[in-house]
């Protein structure tokens, strides 16, 4: 069976990408998050593919050239960003639509990672052809191009490496709301490392600042928390309006406005006929 997608861990090999830290290579961060998404649409039973399953060299035209003759219908293409700046980019063909990439900036934003923009962008002299090669090279597969953040950000970069996994899952829910495909949260949580996740302020629906398990007075943490609230929380997971397991343990902590408006949007996307 083809893939309904294909995934395309950016740069490797002999490549590393410019898009590092001292917490992180863009080439082995890419490649996590394309192997976490990549067992997660198996998981879903969506049909995915990989260009690269390993730390292996790919020329520009051979990676192009492995998206265009998948036979899928849609490319991911993970990238971590560098040269100043702060948030979640995301890249479409200049033939293409806008609506599967402001759905995964708004899930990157909901998962804790702010966006900068997105965007298109010409060949300076040809405003007919994309500049980036994986738009313009890739066929008729809709292939969208996703800077995570950039690795030169400390925030951005702290971000990514303790809290990858939510973000990578993040993707996913906005690919699988676009292509109208049947999506359940992991039944393992992203493990959380603690600290320095957020985009700055308190919690939000899919990120946070307390690490999982915090039974600090006034959180609603632990075994203190009544069953008839945890039943409540615990239906909020299920249903795909909460993603960060932060919030199992904070039943008394208020949600920020902008979070309320996420988890409404999720709410009405389900219930819209």
């Amino acid at each position: 069976m083809a893939p309904i997608i294909v995934i395309d861990a950016g740069h490797g090999g002999v490549d590393p990408g410019g898009g590092n830290s001292p917490q992180f290579t863009e080439k082995a961060m890419t490649l996590n998050i394309s192997l976490y998404q990549y067992r997660r649409f198996q998981e879903l039973q969506i049909p995915v593919a990989l260009t690269r399953s390993s730390d292996v060299t790919l020329q520009s035209e051979e990676r192009a050239a492995l998206v265009r003759n998948s036979g899928a219908k849609y490319c991911i293409c993970n990238h971590i960003n560098a040269g100043g700046g702060r948030g979640s980019e995301v890249i479409y063909s200049i033939y293409g639509s806008a609506a599967l990439p402001r759905l995964i900036a708004n899930e990157l934003e909901a998962a804790g990672m702010p966006n900068r923009r997105v965007y298109t962008r010409t060949l300076p002299n040809n405003p007919k052809q994309d500049y980036y090669y994986m738009n313009r090279d890739t066929g008729s597969v809709e292939t969208v191009i996703i800077e995570y953040g950039f690795a030169d950000n400390p925030l951005d970069a702290d971000k990514l490496a303790k809290d990858w996994q939510s973000l990578a899952e993040a993707v996913i829910r906005a690919f699988c709301e676009y292509a109208d495909l049947a999506y359940q949260p992991p039944k393992t949580a992203p493990p959380k490392t603690g600290g320095g996740g957020n985009s700055g302020g308190g919690g939000n629906a899919g990120g946070g600042n307390n690490p999982p398990g915090n039974n600090s007075p006034g959180t609603g943490g632990g075994s203190s928390v009544p069953d008839w609230k945890q039943e409540a929380i615990d239906w909020m997971f299920a249903a795909g309006l909460l993603t960060n397991e932060d919030w199992r343990s904070q039943a008394d902590k208020p949600l920020p406005l902008w979070a309320e408006a996420v988890i409404l949007k999720r709410l009405y996307e389900k219930l819209k006929p």
